[in-house]
């Protein structure tokens, strides 16, 4: 019976702590920073926890973070909005006085376009501006035709290092001359139709500008000039046709991601690690403009050219030199044909290369076919581990160059064809023909889909 009672003690006492409210025991700037990841509607509902908790978001909530989409759905996008506005306005109306450091809005299931929401959005936005925001993310969407306009006074949130602006956001140009950002250090546009100038003239306000995620639509032909203190740039253009191109000399940059864009003056990209360009050649000019630009990249490791870079270089002359790329690791390339003999000139600049990946989007190739070429490339005899070829018809180019890398890479470990012929014979034909070539590695492995 001791024994018995002695247990049942030991688990009361551990029931106990179990149930014992640790939380509201931790100190204060704690239990502020566990309020700063939490969505406000939730840090507003800790009031219910206990009383230490009723009104400790009102004293020490420094982080905003309002999304209508954690309100009940209504049909009528207005009387969301409203519902959404009455939560929002009482959040403000029953704070104390203390900084936002950071605030997140998501309007996607109730804008619309009236000046009720206008006045809202803009009352919201300018009661957090000041020097004491360092983070600001507006998400606006509205399909009637609302648009939202930061204000000029977003130039005294000097402090503000992460600004990210994405749906119903315009600039206009002397707004956006207006705009000085002196510490912001990460910029994400995603936004409709404007001038290239009024981007432009935003960039020119932000001089140490580090991270730039940009996406537009323009109708204006344009120059875009990106500020030298970027690290990380991806850039694209919601309709390509416009002739908008880019100009960059950003020795720092490490990372470049450019598409639908034409360029214009570029300087040395030589610290660029990762590139992805899909871009469009400026008027009247040839293949060796690009040839320039990529001689710019000398000390890329993982490079994807996409449809549009390398169809204008496989329209270029057949004895087209390329770069050297001593440091690339990782080659992707998605061509508008199949060259092989392109291929392989370019496989002899890639002299450390491990990956390869070839997607292929038509069957004909307009240009001349296999041709013997002088030397090996080294990657294969030396360090290509790993190649894919996507878009694989069995084409007469492409099986010689599928034959070629099997016979002459030396270290190949996997090679991955993705036939996409609709005919089961047609396919079970080219996979004998690959099935039957002796492989120069004993540890390569076909797999073909």
């Amino acid at each position: 019976m001791v024994i018995i009672e002695t247990i049942t003690q030991d688990l009361s006492s551990k029931r106990g702590k179990l149930d014992e409210d640790r939380i509201s025991t931790l100190p204060e700037d704690v239990r502020s920073k566990i309020l700063s990841f939490l969505p406000t509607k939730t840090a507003v509902a800790t009031s219910l926890l206990s009383p230490k908790w009723r009104y400790f978001w009102q004293q020490h909530l420094s982080v905003l973070d309002f999304d209508d989409d954690s309100f009940e759905p209504n049909e009528d996008r207005f009387e969301l909005f409203k519902t959404f506005a009455v939560f929002v306005n009482s959040v403000f109306l029953l704070r104390k006085p203390c900084h936002v450091h950071k605030m997140t809005l998501s309007c996607i299931q109730s804008l619309v376009d009236d000046k009720f929401c206008f006045n809202s959005v803009n009352t919201w936005v300018r009661s957090v501006i000041g020097p004491h925001l360092n983070d600001l993310h507006l998400t606006l969407y509205s399909d009637d035709g609302y648009c939202f306009e930061p204000p000029i006074n977003l130039s005294s949130c000097i402090n503000l290092l992460s600004l990210s602006l994405e749906g119903a956001v315009y600039f206009n140009l002397q707004r956006a001359k207006g705009i000085r950002l002196p510490s912001l250090k990460k910029l994400h546009l995603d936004i409709g139709y404007v001038l290239v100038t009024s981007v432009s003239a935003l960039l020119s306000g932000c001089p140490i500008l580090e991270t730039l995620d940009l996406y537009f639509e323009t109708e204006e032909y344009g120059i875009l000039c990106v500020p030298p203190s970027l690290k990380k740039l991806k850039m694209r253009l919601g309709n390509g046709n416009s002739g908008a191109s880019f100009e960059i000399d950003a020795p720092g940059l490490k990372y470049l991601d450019i598409s639908e864009f034409t360029f214009g003056n570029v300087g040395n990209l030589q610290h660029v690690v990762e590139a992805s360009l899909n871009i469009h050649p400026p008027p009247g000019a040839f293949a060796y403009t690009l040839v320039k630009l990529l001689d710019t990249l000398s000390g890329v490791k993982h490079l994807v050219l996409c449809l549009s870079t390398t169809k204008w270089l496989l329209s270029g002359p057949t004895d087209l030199r390329f770069p050297e790329f001593q440091h690339l690791l990782h080659l992707e390339l998605i061509l508008p044909w199949f060259n092989s003999n392109c291929l392989l000139s370019l496989l002899q600049t890639c002299h450390l290369l491990q990956v390869l990946i070839i997607e292929n989007h038509k069957e004909q190739s307009p240009l001349p076919r296999w041709a013997a070429h002088p030397s090996v490339p080294s990657c294969l005899v030396s360090h290509l581990t790993f190649v894919q070829l996507k878009g694989y018809r069995g084409s007469r180019d492409e099986l010689l160059f599928a034959k070629y890398i099997l016979q002459k890479g030396l270290i190949l470990k996997t090679v991955i064809i993705v036939d996409i012929s609709a005919d089961i014979r047609k396919k079970f034909d080219n996979l004998k023909r690959l099935s039957d070539v002796p492989r120069a590695s004993g540890m390569c492995r076909l797999t073909y889909d």
